[in-house]
Protein backbone atom coordinates (compact mmCIF):
# COMPACT_ATOMS: atom_id res chain seq x y z
CA UNK A 1 0.00 0.00 0.00
CA UNK A 2 1.02 3.48 -0.58
CA UNK A 3 1.03 5.88 2.27
CA UNK A 4 0.91 9.49 1.79
CA UNK A 5 1.86 12.03 4.91
CA UNK A 6 0.35 15.44 4.64
CA UNK A 7 3.26 17.88 6.14
CA UNK A 8 1.95 21.20 8.16
CA UNK A 9 3.95 23.89 9.93
CA UNK A 10 3.06 25.48 12.98
CA UNK A 11 0.68 27.77 11.27
CA UNK A 12 -1.26 24.40 10.22
CA UNK A 13 -0.49 25.31 6.49
CA UNK A 14 0.63 22.62 4.58
CA UNK A 15 4.45 22.91 3.47
CA UNK A 16 5.58 19.03 2.36
CA UNK A 17 4.13 15.67 2.19
CA UNK A 18 6.14 12.45 1.94
CA UNK A 19 4.95 9.35 -0.08
CA UNK A 20 6.60 5.82 1.08
CA UNK A 21 5.16 2.40 -0.43
CA UNK A 22 4.02 0.36 -3.23
CA UNK A 23 0.14 0.33 -3.95
CA UNK A 24 0.87 -3.58 -5.54
CA UNK A 25 -2.29 -3.22 -7.80
CA UNK A 26 -0.54 -4.71 -10.86
CA UNK A 27 3.07 -5.82 -11.54
CA UNK A 28 5.80 -2.94 -12.00
CA UNK A 29 5.86 -1.21 -14.71
CA UNK A 30 2.03 -1.43 -15.59
CA UNK A 31 0.89 -0.37 -12.33
CA UNK A 32 -1.82 2.64 -12.81
CA UNK A 33 -2.16 3.62 -8.95
CA UNK A 34 1.42 3.64 -8.49
CA UNK A 35 2.25 5.82 -11.67
CA UNK A 36 -0.39 8.29 -11.04
CA UNK A 37 1.12 9.00 -7.51
CA UNK A 38 4.38 9.23 -9.22
CA UNK A 39 3.26 11.40 -11.88
CA UNK A 40 1.06 13.79 -9.12
CA UNK A 41 3.77 14.30 -6.71
CA UNK A 42 6.62 14.34 -8.59
CA UNK A 43 4.96 17.33 -10.64
CA UNK A 44 4.47 18.93 -7.70
CA UNK A 45 8.34 18.59 -6.77
CA UNK A 46 9.17 19.73 -10.62
CA UNK A 47 6.54 22.57 -9.57
CA UNK A 48 8.16 23.97 -6.38
CA UNK A 49 11.23 23.80 -7.89
CA UNK A 50 10.45 26.20 -10.21
CA UNK A 51 9.03 28.41 -8.12
CA UNK A 52 11.01 28.57 -5.37
CA UNK A 53 14.11 26.12 -5.48
CA UNK A 54 15.77 27.86 -2.51
CA UNK A 55 13.61 26.67 -0.10
CA UNK A 56 12.93 23.50 -0.82
CA UNK A 57 14.25 20.26 0.54
CA UNK A 58 13.65 16.64 -1.23
CA UNK A 59 15.00 13.14 -0.55
CA UNK A 60 14.14 10.36 -3.18
CA UNK A 61 14.41 7.10 -3.19
CA UNK A 62 12.75 3.46 -4.40
CA UNK A 63 9.65 3.93 -3.00
CA UNK A 64 9.83 6.93 -1.16
CA UNK A 65 9.79 10.66 -1.66
CA UNK A 66 9.54 13.62 0.82
CA UNK A 67 9.65 16.86 0.21
CA UNK A 68 9.66 19.97 2.68
CA UNK A 69 9.13 23.82 1.58
CA UNK A 70 10.86 26.11 4.16
CA UNK A 71 8.64 29.39 3.24
CA UNK A 72 5.33 28.54 1.89
CA UNK A 73 5.03 31.09 -1.09
CA UNK A 74 1.13 31.35 -2.74
CA UNK A 75 2.95 29.41 -5.77
CA UNK A 76 3.48 26.66 -3.28
CA UNK A 77 -0.14 26.81 -2.18
CA UNK A 78 -1.22 26.40 -5.24
CA UNK A 79 0.79 23.68 -6.15
CA UNK A 80 0.24 21.93 -3.25
CA UNK A 81 -3.40 22.49 -3.21
CA UNK A 82 -3.29 21.05 -6.60
CA UNK A 83 -1.66 17.66 -5.55
CA UNK A 84 -4.04 17.36 -2.58
CA UNK A 85 -7.11 17.90 -4.83
CA UNK A 86 -5.33 15.02 -6.89
CA UNK A 87 -4.54 12.50 -4.62
CA UNK A 88 -7.99 13.05 -2.99
CA UNK A 89 -9.30 11.53 -6.50
CA UNK A 90 -6.64 8.42 -6.25
CA UNK A 91 -8.24 7.58 -2.94
CA UNK A 92 -11.35 7.68 -3.64
CA UNK A 93 -10.89 5.43 -6.62
CA UNK A 94 -8.16 2.99 -5.16
CA UNK A 95 -8.83 3.40 -1.26
CA UNK A 96 -7.38 0.08 -0.91
CA UNK A 97 -4.02 0.59 -2.56
CA UNK A 98 -3.50 3.92 -1.06
CA UNK A 99 -3.91 6.04 2.06
CA UNK A 100 -3.79 9.84 2.46
CA UNK A 101 -2.69 10.46 5.79
CA UNK A 102 -3.67 14.12 7.01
Amino acid sequence: MISITLQYDQLHENNGFSVSGHSDYSEAGSDIVCAAISALTQTALLGLMEYQQESVEYEISDGFLNVHVDCVTDEARVILKTLVLGLEQIVRQYDSYVVLNR
